[in-house]
C-alpha cells in the first residue's frame, strides 16, 4: 500500500484559478487540482490513499474551505481541516474540526502571515494536543514569496521544544531548500518529516542519509500534488538501500499508525 500524505485539492470553481496562479510562478501543474483530478493521478502513479492538506487564506473562508474539506472525507481521500491564526474563534473551529471527523490541521506560515513562537496562538496548539489532532505545516522557502521566511528549521526546532507532546508533521523533508539546517537543527527530534518537493532537488543518497538519522519510522510519503507527480516520491523510496521494513513504514505504515492516532 502507498500512502501519499501531503496533497492539495480544490473545489471546482477554484481550481482552475489556483492552477494558474501557480503556473504563472513557473510551475506546471500534474493535474487539473480537483479531486477528480487528484482521483485520476493516484490511478496512474500507483496511489491507494491521498492525505488531502487544505489550507484557509483569510478568517472569512474558514468555514466554507472546512465544510469542503469534511465533505471529501471519505473514499480514498483523508482530510485534514485547517485553522486561521486571525480567526476570531481560533479554538471553536479546532473543535468543528475533530468533531467533523478531520484528521488533522495544516498551517501555512507565509500564506497566513504568522510565526510559531507568537504567544497569541499558543492556546491553538495546546487545543490541538487536547483534541488529540496532528499538525502538518509547510517549512522553508516558498516560490511564492521572498526571504526572509517564517518557518526555518531553527523556529520549527524551537516550537517542537515548547510542544513535545504535539504531533507534528513538518513538510519538504524539514524544511525546503533549507536542509543543511535541518540536518543541525531537526533530525532525530520527535518529529515527522514527509519527503514532498525534496525528492525534486535532492540525489537520492542524500535523501536516504537524512532519513537514516532521522529515523524511517518518522518519515512520511508525500508528494504536495497537483504540483508535482504522485509517483516520483515513491520511486524515490524504492530506488534506496533501506529494508524491506523501512521502506514499508515510510510507504504506508506511519502515514496508517498517523491516521489512526488522530481518531484516539
Amino acid at each position: 500500500m502507498r500512502i501519499d500524505f501531503h496533497t492539495h485539492f480544490y473545489p471546482e470553481k477554484v481550481a482552475a484559478k489556483a492552477i494558474a496562479f501557480v503556473e504563472k510562478l513557473g510551475l506546471k501543474s500534474d493535474s487539473d487540482g480537483t479531486r477528480r483530478g487528484l482521483e485520476e493521478s493516484m490511478a496512474r502513479s500507483g496511489i491507494d490513499l491521498s492525505v488531502g492538506m487544505p489550507v484557509v487564506t483569510s478568517p472569512e473562508n474558514s468555514l466554507s474551505i472546512n465544510r469542503f474539506a469534511a465533505a471529501n472525507n471519505n473514499g480514498n481521500i483523508r482530510m485534514f481541516g485547517s485553522v486561521h491564526p486571525d480567526e476570531a474563534d481560533k479554538l471553536g473551529t479546532l473543535q468543528f474540526l475533530k468533531d467533523s471527523g478531520l484528521y488533522g490541521v495544516k498551517v501555512h506560515p507565509e500564506y497566513q502571515g504568522f510565526d510559531f513562537g507568537e504567544e497569541r496562538l499558543f492556546p491553538v496548539w495546546e487545543k490541538c494536543i487536547e483534541l488529540n489532532l496532528p499538525v502538518l505545516t509547510h517549512a522553508g522557502a516558498d516560490i511564492a514569496y521572498t526571504a526572509p521566511f517564517h518557518s526555518d528549521p531553527e523556529r520549527l526546532a524551537a516550537f517542537h521544544r515548547r510542544y513535545p507532546e504535539l504531533t507534528f508533521i513538518i513538510a519538504h523533508l524539514g524544511s525546503y531548500q533549507m536542509w543543511d539546517a535541518v540536518e543541525r537543527e531537526l533530525l532525530g527530534e520527535d518529529v515527522y518529516l514527509d519527503i514532498s518537493l525534496a525528492v525534486e532537488e535532492l540525489p537520492v543518497e542524500r535523501i536516504e542519509s537524512m532519513i537514516r538519522r532521522h529515523g524511517a519510522d518518522r518519515i512520511l510519503l508525500g508528494s504536495d500534488s497537483p504540483w508535482f507527480s504522485q509517483r516520483k516520491p515513491w520511486e524515490t523510496v524504492e530506488k534506496m538501500s533501506l529494508s524491506s521494513e523501512e521502506k514499508a513504514a515510510i510507504l504506508s505504515g506511519n502515514a496508517e499508525r498517523l491516521l489512526a492516532l488522530s481518531r484516539a
